[in-house]
């Protein structure tokens, strides 16, 4: 784990207990750093229904304040979290409008999820399989759960097409040192992937 990875879990942590003490701030925070990734990956999954968007991520956010404790770090980010807990509001949501079709669609995106899984290993997702109807959506999920840097990094490489001799000068880096986080990055982007189509986290107590 590099140092930046290090810091950023020992700031969540930190916030975590503050927000478990029930700290006004450190709760506007919380929400202010995970509400953007949090609706992306709900906008998706729920058809691109903002209202029911909306329903899932203010019943997530809620259920999530009571269940803090049960946050463990070793599984992914805070956001990673919020998204796995969403999975299960989200079912009970689309059943309760009867919305099944969106439910038997992302079983089946879940079903298929081998294919790229292997095609990650080799880097990011590439075109051919960015552009499928029935991956875009995860894709779009992934990159808006990822840290700032690591999203900006792969925008510029991967959507901008930037050299790691352009990349390096816009980040203000070595070349070498561009490399490696743009290596990170890619880690992240596959470890990220992994946990929001992986099945939802059993209900506590269940």
């Amino acid at each position: 784990m590099s140092a930046l990875s290090r810091t950023h879990k020992s700031a969540e942590r930190a916030l975590l207990r503050r927000v478990a003490r029930g700290k006004r701030a450190a709760l506007e925070r919380f929400y202010e750093e995970n509400v953007d990734g949090l609706y992306a990956f709900v906008f998706y999954r729920v058809g691109r229904e903002p209202t029911i968007a909306e329903d899932v991520v203010h019943d997530t956010f809620a259920k999530a304040l009571g269940q803090i404790d049960s946050y463990d770090e070793t599984r992914g980010s805070v956001r990673a979290w919020l998204c796995c807990m969403s999975r299960n509001i989200i079912r009970r949501h689309l059943e309760e409008r009867r919305r099944g079709r969106e439910l038997a669609r992302w079983d089946r995106i879940d079903a298929s999820l081998s294919e790229l899984l292997a095609a990650l290993d080799g880097g990011p997702l590439g075109h051919d399989v960015v552009d499928r109807d029935h991956t875009r959506d995860l894709v779009s999920m992934t990159v808006a759960n990822l840290p700032d840097h690591y999203r900006n990094v792969l925008e510029q490489k991967y959507v901008l097409g930037h050299s790691i001799e352009q990349l390096a000068r816009q980040l203000e880096l070595s070349e070498q040192a561009a490399k490696s986080m743009l290596a990170r990055a890619r880690r992240a982007f596959r470890q990220t992937f992994l946990i929001l189509s992986r099945d939802p986290m059993p209900e506590v107590g269940s």
